[in-house]
């Protein structure tokens, strides 16, 4: 009703609040995956692809900020009845990643022993340091900037001295 939209006409296509917030839940995945899908489709390094990945994420963030934030708080938040419609989308991250890597294993850029588990990674590390960053105040501009830095670090790793 504040929306300007009555109840029987959303009623008209959903039984329910919650089937009206899983085909949210649906939509803003289908529109996440596409912007992740484009970056990565791009040919390029593996490099140039992870900053590219680390920049959607950035975007989507910040342009898309109520559905990403939407999305987080299904998946990780306090109220568990949507997760498994947010983990649906993880999975599908995760493959999407997975495939990029795969591509750059064949093409001899990285060897890795288990390319789930790796994409999982450059997901995690990604999706944490940009909601980190937001917490922290920084703007997208000031996020993005690190794209070069973060994709470096995934490929590099802390890089230990010897002693």
């Amino acid at each position: 009703e504040q929306a300007g939209i009555g109840k029987g006409t959303i009623y008209l296509y959903f039984e329910n609040k919650r089937d009206l917030f899983l085909e949210m839940l649906r939509s803003i995945a289908q529109a996440q995956l596409t912007v992740i899908r484009a970056a990565l489709a791009q040919e390029g390094t593996l490099r140039q692809r992870l900053e590219r990945l680390f920049r959607a994420f950035a975007h989507l963030a910040e342009e898309e900020s109520d559905n990403f934030n939407v999305y987080m708080s299904a998946l990780y938040g306090v109220n568990r009845a949507f997760q498994a419609e947010a983990t649906k989308l993880l999975r599908d991250y995760v493959a999407v990643i997975g495939l990029m890597l795969e591509q750059s294993q064949t093409r001899g850029e990285i060897h890795s022993h288990n390319i789930e588990a790796t994409a999982l990674m450059v997901l995690s590390l990604t999706e944490s340091y940009i909601l980190s960053a937001k917490v922290l105040g920084q703007s997208e501009l000031v996020i993005v900037q690190q794209a070069g830095p973060v994709a470096e670090l995934i490929l590099r790793g802390i890089g230990t001295s010897v002693s």
